[in-house]
């Protein structure tokens, strides 16, 4: 079975563009550090593999909040819906009210498209544009307002929330 640093080391060794084998080994550790912090971790069918870290919302600390990251699909299997079902499986077993997720529009924008103003829990270059949201608890930010976020643990490096060229 492939282990979860497998899974993260090769999707983004093979991804190619931004990425290199910088990240991959980057993001195969991170991944194995947030697991070893208790970050909820799922393999999915042996192909895909994502990492949800609890998440506080300042302004509304009762919510059951997670941020996903990082997720990855084998590269032979990317394309074929093994990603979607993983946040399927992992929503369902989370039981949470919001997950967000600082990823690209065109990856992350039509599945986690609450709108919100929770800012992301570590200071970042990235446009807020890429910070989403998805409520599985309807209505659970419709009276937060704006608010800042906190998340601890290896998720709270300022490094892994940069942009992939400031990452290595």
């Amino acid at each position: 079975m492939n282990t979860p640093y497998h899974i993260q080391y090769e999707a983004f060794a093979n991804a190619g563009g931004l990425y290199d084998e910088r990240h991959a080994k980057l993001y195969a550790e991170f991944a194995d550090d947030l697991i070893a912090d208790g970050s909820y971790s799922i393999v999915y069918e042996g192909v895909a593999h994502a990492c949800y870290t609890p998440i506080t919302i300042d302004a509304a600390p009762h919510l059951k909040c997670y941020v996903l990251a990082p997720l990855a699909v084998l590269p032979e299997y990317q394309g074929k819906g093994y990603a979607t079902r993983l946040m399927e499986q992992a929503e369902r077993e989370l039981d949470a009210d919001v997950i967000f997720v600082m990823g690209e529009p065109f990856h992350y924008g039509n599945r986690y498209n609450t709108p919100h103003n929770v800012l992301p829990p570590v200071k970042t270059l990235a446009p807020l544009e890429c910070w989403f949201a998805r409520e599985l608890t309807p209505g659970a930010l419709d009276n937060v307002g704006e608010s800042t976020s906190t998340v601890k643990g290896p998720y709270a490096s300022p490094l892994m929330w940069g942009h992939p060229s400031e990452q290595v």
